[in-house]
């Protein structure tokens, strides 16, 4: 526990307007304090191109991405963009720029940082019960100073599925039924699953489960009591959301209401685990 992390930051869940949201942390831009997401099923840095014009940062149209829902979202090229995160400077790399969804605008959100890619080498902690950012050195023994961080929680190590766009991807169970490619998602609010790779498992009545950043709307149907099966325990889910189609090339989304109280360390690596802290069953 002697390791001094690199960075050690608030992370927030209040916006500008009084709403409960994913993770936040504030950035410094060209002196302009500018609150981000702090989300791991992003796979780069993104920037509204609202917030790009007043910091008077030009882009180029660039490819199309997708969103949660799976829509096609237009983008910008903001190229590389330095920031100040509490006492350490960064270079965002490859900033996306996209409309604001309506949201954003509402609760002053700027955009959205992925944390496994903020930095080359150092582990990118999300500790969610502390309600901290920490980046630490990835030479340090990552094992001992997360249970020594919090010897109350469980913790388990899992392997990363390798995917080109670098998202938080691990192999998880619905409890009861097999092992798919699963998102550990910061960003994200409910947990979700597609409804053919639990079958026999049904929900109630079909509604909005929100939206996605390029604005179209998801459904799904509310299941209660169940659980995910994590290396031998279960993690309850108090309303898993069944979805007859998601975008992104996985079966599973594991949202804050499931991460939340518990702590994720990833690194820019692939071939690293993730650590998944959660309390013991």
């Amino acid at each position: 526990m002697n390791a001094t992390p690199l960075l050690e930051v608030p992370l927030l869940f209040e916006t500008a307007d009084g709403t409960t949201h994913a993770p936040l942390v504030i950035a410094t831009i060209h002196g302009r304090q500018v609150p981000f997401i702090v989300d791991t099923g992003m796979s780069g840095h993104l920037l509204t191109m609202e917030m790009a014009a007043e910091l008077r940062i030009e882009g180029e149209p660039g490819e199309e991405g997708t969103d949660s829902t799976g829509s096609s979202v237009p983008s910008w090229s903001l190229g590389e963009v330095p920031v100040q995160i509490g006492p350490g400077w960064f270079t965002l790399e490859d900033v996306a720029g996209i409309a604001a969804p309506p949201p954003f605008l509402r609760m002053g959100i700027g955009g959205g940082i992925s944390p496994q890619q903020l930095h080359a080498t150092a582990w990118a902690v999300m500790d969610l019960r502390n309600d901290t950012l920490v980046l630490l050195d990835g030479e340090q023994p990552i094992d001992e100073w997360l249970r020594m961080r919090h010897p109350e929680l469980r913790h388990v190590v899992l392997g990363r599925v390798l995917d080109d766009e670098g998202i938080l991807l691990v192999s998880l169970a619905v409890a009861g039924y097999e092992p798919v490619t699963t998102l550990l998602d910061t960003g994200g609010k409910g947990t979700e699953v597609l409804a053919s790779v639990v079958p026999g498992l049904t929900g109630g009545e079909l509604r909005s489960t929100g939206h996605g950043v390029g604005g179209t709307e998801a459904f799904g149907r509310d299941v209660a009591g169940q659980a995910l099966e994590v290396d031998g325990s279960r993690v309850p889910v108090e309303r898993l959301i069944l979805r007859d189609e998601m975008g992104g090339g996985y079966q599973i989304l594991v949202g804050m209401d499931t991460l939340r109280g518990g702590v994720l360390a990833v690194s820019h690596d692939q071939q690293r685990p993730v650590h998944w802290l959660f309390p013991a069953d």
